[in-house]
């Protein structure tokens, strides 16, 4: 039978949910090779970098979103509502039209069973989340190199704060995960950053 779910998640002793940390670990290797990529935080980037930074940023995105939230399983409302603001301030800031509503992938091919996709597209959101923190510390450097010409999407960041990160944390402890669906957590926060990695390249 099903694996008995957690109705409360289990806490370490600094306050970070049991899921929470094992989502840090699997992608901490991950993380620390993506940081050493980003030209935008290296002393000579200019404003071509940024942009060029929030176009990689957004292309990644596209290949996120549609499968986060297709059907069955997607993420909650709110989750949609702010990934879908962060979309839209991309698109602003290259100049792209900027979309109505969340475009969904209709048979999106995941890597994991129909069992654990809710499992595993927490875990992808995970990752976007972290990137808006990432967002938020890469502002004060965005206001270094371009003053005048701070991108909506950093300002938007900025402008939240980490409330959403509190929100998406408060939720992600509230799930019922069974040890299947905190593994596929693990999975889809790795398959996300290899994702970004492959599109960050060096």
């Amino acid at each position: 039978g099903k694996a008995t779910c957690l109705t409360v998640s289990a806490r370490s002793k600094n306050g970070v949910s049991q899921l929470m940390q094992r989502l840090r670990t699997a992608t901490q290797p991950l993380h620390r090779e993506l940081d050493a990529r980003l030209r935008i935080s290296a002393p000579q980037a200019a404003y071509a970098d940024v942009l060029d930074h929030l176009g990689l940023f957004h292309a990644w995105l596209l290949q996120m979103l549609p499968q986060i939230h297709a059907m069955p399983d997607p993420l909650p409302a709110h989750v949609v509502e702010s990934n879908l603001r962060r979309l839209r301030a991309l698109c602003l800031d290259l100049e792209l039209p900027a979309p109505a509503y969340m475009h969904v992938d209709p048979s999106p091919a995941l890597p994991i069973s129909a069992a654990s996709l809710t499992g595993y597209r927490w875990g992808m959101q995970y990752v976007i989340e972290g990137s808006m923190l990432g967002a938020i510390a890469l502002y004060p450097r965005i206001a270094q190199i371009a003053p005048d010409r701070i991108p909506h999407f950093f300002r938007l960041a900025l402008s939240h704060g980490r409330t959403p990160w509190q929100t998406f944390a408060h939720a992600l402890d509230n799930q019922c995960q069974d040890e299947a669906g905190e593994t596929a957590a693990e999975q889809g926060a790795r398959d996300a950053f290899a994702l970004c990695l492959n599109i960050y390249h060096p």
